[in-house]
């Protein structure tokens, strides 16, 4: 399959799960993800390309919303139910990583984003990767609907 054409199932893919998450439709979503999940789903191979195309997604919503200068540096700020300060490393591993990613994308930081996606798509929990995707297609459907 050439670059171009994994790029097309990609985008149709990630266009997919964020309009299955729309409309409430679990059951696709969870039939969409065990494909791409794990060591031996069948089409693992799709699941760093798609979490990069989130993270892009995301940080493109984000920069469409922001009223920043060209050279910001974009930060969280972390907290809990009650409001209280959460440090990053507190954070489960796989929303870590996925926070990280979006803000190494925001911060024009490829190899940061690298890192987290390996991390993502190297994770042995399969449960570790579902969680990363499914916080990256809810974040773009929120921000696409916000």
């Amino acid at each position: 399959m050439s670059h171009e054409n994994t790029q097309r199932d990609v985008r149709r893919l990630a266009d997919q799960l964020v309009d299955d998450l729309g409309r409430q439709d679990f059951a696709s979503v969870s039939r969409l993800l065990p494909r791409m999940v794990g060591t031996g789903a069948p089409e693992a191979g799709l699941l760093r390309p798609l979490c990069a195309e989130l993270v892009t997604a995301i940080a493109g919503l984000v920069l469409a919303r922001a009223t920043s200068d060209r050279g910001d540096l974009f930060t969280v700020a972390l907290s809990d139910e009650g409001d209280a300060e959460v440090g990053i490393d507190e954070v489960q591993p796989p929303l870590r990583a996925v926070l990280r990613a979006v803000l190494a994308e925001l911060n024009h930081d490829p190899a940061g984003v690298a890192a987290q996606l390996e991390f993502i798509a190297s994770d042995p929990d399969p449960c570790g990767q579902v969680d990363a995707l499914v916080h990256l297609v809810s974040w773009t459907h929120d921000l696409l609907h916000a």
